[in-house]
């Protein structure tokens, strides 16, 4: 099994904020067994992560050597819906298959660490956003979802929000934009193959899109993590037997990376969650699917 033989496990909590340094992103690494989540400092020898450091640090191999084999779980969107209305944006000009997509999302995302904003300003009429404290209804909006988003929220796996609703702390959308525009880069690296748009038999790396609140559900935990008092039963709960050492860096997108990591390596196996029900060729190729998501 082409799933089975991972040596370490990544969670990364992403932000799709604006700026180059963010605060909200983070990563955490795991070996297999049953030992602690560990926190990833930028390689940049700088204290936050930037997108862009992330993009490096992924090419670069996430500092494994030859012979380890890594899944890297990213808490973001890697699609936009496509299937409800065939079309990314109906009556929009925009290719028919999620790699193009993510071409077209990387042209005009190209600076400002891969902020996504340029997109939503070219593509406005899509969308609901705020600016001045105005409240901004494009002429299409819809809160349209993908397939595996609609169906985390029917199985009770956790409340999604549509990539095109862009008000409150809830929404994912900008950090989707930034997400597809790093996937482009990443695309072509010949040692990374991206789930489930490629095939994942060979790759040394493989990338996947995750729900951290679904993982934390599968730990029993609803809401955001706030201490190592609600950490701990979560990590406990998927096989985790030693505890990270946060101090005074808890944070909750430091524990929601500790989480993805753990969630990974306790799943990775299950043939289930790599072959769910709905994933249908059209939904590979255009959306794509949430890993851990039946």
């Amino acid at each position: 099994m082409p799933h089975a033989d991972f040596t370490h496990f990544v969670g990364i909590d992403w932000t799709g904020a604006k700026g180059k340094r963010h605060a909200g992103l983070a990563a955490a690494v795991c070996e297999a067994g049953e030992g602690a989540p560990k926190m990833v400092v930028p390689p940049s020898g700088q204290s936050r992560w930037s997108r862009q450091d992330c993009a490096n640090w992924l090419s670069g191999g996430v500092g494994r050597r030859a012979g380890e084999r890594v899944l890297v779980g990213i808490d973001s969107s890697f699609g936009m819906p496509f299937v409800d209305e065939g079309a990314y944006l109906p009556g929009d000009v925009l290719p028919a298959d999620v790699k193009a997509l993510w071409a077209h999302v990387a042209d005009l995302c190209a600076g400002g660490d891969l902020y996504g904003g340029p997109f939503v300003d070219e593509h406005a009429a899509y969308y609901l956003r705020s600016r001045g404290g105005e409240t901004l209804r494009g002429e299409y909006y819809s809160r349209r979802m993908r397939v595996p988003e609609q169906l985390a929220v029917d199985s009770g796996a956790g409340p999604c929000e549509s990539v095109f609703h862009l008000i409150g702390p809830s929404q994912v959308g900008l950090s989707g934009l930034s997400t597809m525009a790093m996937l482009h880069q990443l695309n072509d690296q010949g040692h990374i193959a991206i789930w489930p748009f490629d095939d994942i038999s060979n790759a040394r790396i493989v990338v996947v899109e995750i729900y951290a609140a679904a993982f934390a559900a599968m730990g029993g935990h609803r809401g955001k993590i706030r201490d190592m008092v609600a950490l701990r039963p979560i990590l406990q709960a998927l096989g985790t037997r030693r505890m990270p050492r946060l101090g005074l860096g808890f944070t909750d997108h430091a524990a929601d990376a500790c989480v993805t990591a753990a969630a990974l390596r306790h799943i990775h196996h299950d043939r289930k969650y790599w072959n769910p029900d709905a994933l249908s060729a059209m939904v590979r190729r255009t959306e794509g699917w949430v890993f851990g998501i039946e």
